[in-house]
């Protein structure tokens, strides 16, 4: 991948994030012109930006998005939801294209047709702003959906299939009897065509499978002096029997100007010297589905038969309807009436009226029409036609709402940029070194110590620790510096929940605003990536749980929509983050029973269970409360993959609910884990480490306030009762922890969740900063140590966890 490349994709990414942050801002302040200007201004640079490549399917989306916008920044049409999710669309594709471009270095002809449909869609909006669908528009739907089923093309009497030589149609036809299928293009080339590169004669003769193909001149040919050798007025119409994927991949760069049509060997063969010969073909019995679409079809051709014949085209209209009524014979097994056909559209031909044709059909199929009467007495073909397209409409709704459009849910959108506009490797090497420069610095110390009582160099000493002040302060505001650099604030997370709320809420019939507060607060690059899949399982927990249905909550007397909300902020050392939302909360009587049922808790800690307990009973693995399985929740895998993805970390999830008040989630997470600070405490003349995110306090206590309650230590510190445990017996270390002199013990007090305990330890030490190591090999299944780190004086330092030993 070019660096050029490179560039194009990470720019794209910032661009697509702002585009749906301003789609998702615009359906709040529709008349906002600056923010308008603003969003056209994105489109229309991601669209000049995919021009420097070869992806026209990417340009050709944008381009279509590029129009739309600028309709509606000119007055022209006005912003609307259904505009809103068009683009939504569009951007979730082009952002489809960027990951096969990193992925694969190119974009495959697959996407062609979906850029084309996404194009088209797009600018329908332009000319349809103020209009509603016609009904032809709706029968052509039907038309096009039941022509793939019974083989027939749409359209085809209009076709001049007559100019084909006839060595040609009969080898033609003798292909498609042989299980080829054939296509009409009609390849109409832009006028400046040849200022873009493009050779429409060599395009056309490049055609796959070409059988056959002619040249048709738009206009009258002018003068010689007058004619303009450089404009292109030529129309090419090709006949083929390539397959639809080869057809695609060679036009994709022009799939706009290629009209192409589906060819029945019927129409091939069709003429008014001779009748036509088709051989009977085996046809499984019609569905029900199928057999309203065969319906609506033959209604449609009555309509054909009874418009108004105009000489120009009529013979063309009339083979259309016998191709398509030999199709619909031909699909319900009747193959027997087609010689009937034949004669009634040699006659119908003949005397330039659709009488004979219209004759046959009230005839032939009077038992067709009865059947669909008994089943819909109170019904037409029209409307059966209309079922249809109902159908279709309603089932093309289901699947775009439950499937994942071009790969992806909402919520999988791009979040954080994946390189910093500064390589990230350049970056995370820094602070590699920064750390190591840390782990150096701390061996200065040690050499004071032995200047002065090894060697009795005191004014050496003394200078040594005078450095030591001097490169601790540098190595301090580099590290903060290259910190500030790893920085991110929180809304590369929080951008990609307000298209999920919108989708999700939409999706389970709910209504729900959403609040961000703090979207400027920074942490550490991996601790912001580390959020992106908790905070959305969060986040779909809150909808599908938390929130009642409208009717549920006026009826409870709440507003009908409920309010969520995300607020992050700073708090001493650590990013706090807490999801809130206003629904019906966590009953926990319901929680006790679940647990109890799934075998979490037994009979007697049921009863003795507090509400808050109860509550936390959330982050049992295996729990769910939900009977039915769906694609938002209820699978089994819930709050405990978020509470160890989050101490993964070095996090705590703190949970308050309050039944039918609503439910206020807590994360606290760390700023870095570049570099950690941790507290040395010596107990049986080893040493260990304990990180300060877990340490409350330090204290000695006396002996003889020390209880001992149902064979447990416990002590009060500050009218609180405390329990007390032995570090080394914690550690299987037999060796009961010492005094000092005045019989006090070092009781290091740590947190764990919501609780204090007291370690029982010999002696404090300093406090450090560390590159804290994970253990490997063996040492890797030892839960009792978080990692280990290389101190200055060489010695290996082993940090312990908290959780772990408690």
């Amino acid at each position: 991948m070019t660096p050029l490349l490179e560039q194009f994709l990470s720019e794209a990414r910032d661009l697509l994030q702002g585009i749906g942050e301003n789609l998702m801002q615009l359906e709040d302040a529709p008349s906002d012109t600056g923010l308008m200007a603003v969003l056209f201004r994105g489109v229309h640079t991601l669209k000049g930006n995919s021009g420097l490549f070869e992806f026209p399917e990417m340009t050709r989306v944008l381009h279509a998005g590029e129009d739309l916008m600028d309709a509606v920044r000119h007055g022209r049409m006005e912003y609307s939801k259904e505009l809103a999710d068009r683009l939504l669309d569009a951007m979730d594709f082009v952002g489809m294209l960027c990951d096969e471009i990193e992925a694969k270095g190119g974009v495959g002809a697959t996407h062609a047709a979906d850029s084309s449909r996404l194009a088209e869609s797009l600018r329908q909006l332009i000319g349809s702003a103020g209009s509603v669908a016609t009904v032809a528009t709706v029968v052509a739907a039907v038309l096009l959906e039941t022509v793939v089923k019974v083989g027939v093309g749409l359209g085809e009497g209009e076709l001049p299939l007559a100019d084909i030589p006839a060595a040609v149609r009969i080898d033609a036809h003798r292909r498609a009897c042989d299980g080829a299928v054939l296509h009409w293009l009609d390849y109409a080339p832009a006028e400046e065509c040849y200022f873009q590169g493009e050779d429409p004669f060599f395009q056309a003769r490049g055609t796959p499978g070409l059988l056959w193909g002619g040249i048709t001149a738009r206009e009258p040919w002018p003068q010689l002096a007058a004619l303009d050798a450089y404009r292109c007025v030529l129309d090419f119409h090709l006949l083929t029997d390539a397959p639809s994927e080869a057809l695609d991949e060679y036009f994709r760069y022009m799939p706009e100007r290629v009209r192409r049509v589906r060819v029945a060997p019927l129409s091939l063969a069709l003429s008014l010297d001779a009748p036509v010969e088709i051989a009977p073909r085996q046809q499984a019995p019609l569905s029900a589905g199928e057999f309203q679409a065969l319906t609506a079809l033959i209604a449609v051709q009555r309509e054909i038969l009874s418009l108004p014949m105009e000489a120009n085209w009529h013979r063309g209209r009339l083979k259309s309807v016998a191709a398509a009524l030999a199709g619909c014979l031909s699909a319900n097994g009747n193959v027997a009436a087609l010689p009937e056909l034949q004669t009634a559209t040699a006659t119908a031909l003949a005397e330039a009226t659709p009488a004979p044709l219209l004759a046959w059909l009230s005839d032939k199929f009077q038992e067709t029409f009865q059947a669909a009467a008994a089943v819909r007495p109170a019904e037409d073909a029209d409307v059966v036609a209309a079922d249809v397209v109902a159908a279709r409409s309603e089932r093309v709704t289901a699947e775009a709402a439950s499937e994942p459009k071009f790969g992806c849910r909402a919520e999988d959108v791009a979040g954080a940029p994946k390189s910093l506009k500064v390589d990230q490797a350049k970056i995370d090497r820094l602070m590699n070194l920064i750390g190591e420069m840390v782990v150096s610095k701390n061996a200065l110390p040690y050499l004071a110590g032995r200047a002065e009582t090894v060697y009795g160099v005191r004014d050496l000493a003394r200078e040594i620790k005078a450095q030591y002040a001097v490169i601790n302060r540098i190595a301090e505001e580099m590290q903060d510096a290259i910190m500030q650099v790893r920085m991110m604030p929180v809304s590369f997370v929080f951008q990609r929940f307000p298209r999920l709320v919108r989708d999700t809420s939409r999706k389970l019939g709910k209504e729900v605003n959403l609040v961000l507060q703090g979207e400027d607060t920074e942490a550490d690059k991996n601790i912001i990536e580390s959020l992106g899949d908790p905070l959305v399982h969060i986040v779909r927990n809150s909808l599908d749980h938390g929130f009642e249905l409208p009717e549920l909550r006026l009826a409870a007397g709440k507003t009908a929509a409920g309010t969520l909300t995300i607020a992050a902020y700073q708090e001493s050392d650590r990013v706090v983050i807490e999801i809130s939302d206003d629904g019906k909360g966590i009953d926990p009587v319901v929680i006790k029973r679940m647990a109890y049922e799934k075998g979490i808790i037994d009979e007697s800690a049921l009863e003795r269970l507090s509400d808050q307990e109860a509550v936390n009973l959330v982050f049992a693995s295996g729990f769910s409360t939900l009977e039915v399985v769906s694609d938002l929740s209820g699978r089994g895998v819930g709050m405990d993959v978020v509470r160890t993805a989050v101490e993964k970390v070095n996090g705590t999830v703190t949970l308050e609910s309050e039944k039918g008040k609503g439910t206020r989630l807590r994360l606290s997470l760390p700023l870095s884990m570049a570099v950690t600070n941790v507290m040395i405490v010596e107990s049986n003349g080893q040493i260990f480490g304990m990180p300060m995110d877990s340490v409350v306090e330090t204290v000695r206590v006396p002996r003889s306030t020390i209880r001992s309650i149902k064979k447990s230590l416990a002590t009060v510190l500050r009218g609180r009762i405390v329990p007390l445990k032995s570090l080394n017996a914690l550690l299987g270390i037999d060796a009961a922890p010492k005094a000092n002199a005045e019989d006090e013990l070092a009781v290091l007090v740590v947190r764990l969740g919501d609780e204090a305990v007291g370690l029982l330890v010999d002696d404090f030490r300093e406090t450090v900063d560390i590159i804290l190591k994970p253990m490997h090999g063996v040492l890797a299944g030892i839960a009792a140590y978080s990692g280990s780190a290389l101190m200055g004086d060489g010695s290996v330092l082993m940090v312990l966890n908290v959780k772990e030993i408690l």
